[in-house]
């Protein structure tokens, strides 16, 4: 039995539009971890070392890593191997172009990393991520006009993106879901601007810190006539609370 497992939803595959039954895998419950994430789980099952000292430990490693890949040298780790190398064609005399020759590092994931990948397994969630055109694109924290994602508790937010408004199988406006690392979702029924091209609500005051995947359940089909069935889309951005 694998060890770890994939959840994943559908989503139509907007560049075959030829072809009719053709998805991709869209992953649930996905985290981005930070070296102070890694070193706290560390610490969790390693109870010798500190926290902060395992931090410390990875932000040299990274340093040096770097440092050393930047000096043209390749650097192989538990995980990966990092390889310098030059991108453009040159001509006899030698010539570099800063527009076409760049320096660029490729990086190969180890054997250790293959093998522990074969050891993952795929399930589909049974959700298929009907988008017919609507996606979101964009998120805003509008008082801090931040739009990498990050937001804050009790802060205007505002979504961008098409037929995006969310609207219950009655036509009433519907709500926002937010999922938090465990997947426990937290909704939002009150939506200040529930328009096709952007919705605006307060984010919840009561969220503690950590990661969030929006999503949007909705009927809206740009006209008069509601989908029949629901379609739900999944925000690109992870929104972060800090």
């Amino acid at each position: 039995m694998a060890k770890n497992k994939w959840s994943f939803d559908l989503k139509e595959n907007l560049l075959t539009t030829d072809i009719k039954d053709d998805y991709t895998a869209v992953q649930r419950k996905v985290l981005t971890l930070y070296p102070e994430d890694l070193a706290k789980l560390i610490a969790e099952e390693r109870t010798e070392y500190r926290q902060q000292t395992i931090t410390n430990i990875e932000e040299f490693v990274e340093e040096m890593i770097i440092r050393q890949v930047c000096q043209g040298n390749i650097v192989v780790t538990k995980a990966a191997t990092y390889m310098p190398s030059i991108v453009g064609s040159f001509t006899a005399e030698g010539l570099v172009d800063p527009d076409v020759n760049k320096p660029q590092v490729n990086v190969a994931i180890s054997d250790e990393f293959r093998k522990a990948l074969a050891d993952v397994s795929l399930e589909f969630s049974g959700r298929v991520l009907e988008t017919g055109g609507a996606a979101i694109l964009t998120v805003t924290d509008l008082n801090t006009k931040r739009t990498d994602g990050h937001v804050g508790r009790g802060h205007m937010i505002r979504i961008g993106g098409r037929k995006i408004r969310a609207l219950k199988e009655d036509g009433s406006d519907g709500e926002i879901t937010l999922y938090n690392s465990l997947d426990t979702p937290e909704t939002v029924t009150e939506l200040g601007v529930n328009d096709p091209s952007e919705i605006i609500f307060i984010f919840p005051n009561d969220l503690t810190e950590g990661t969030y995947r929006l999503e949007i359940e909705t009927y809206f089909s740009n006209s008069s006539t509601l989908l029949k069935t629901p379609r739900t889309l999944v925000c690109p951005i992870e929104l972060v609370v800090e």
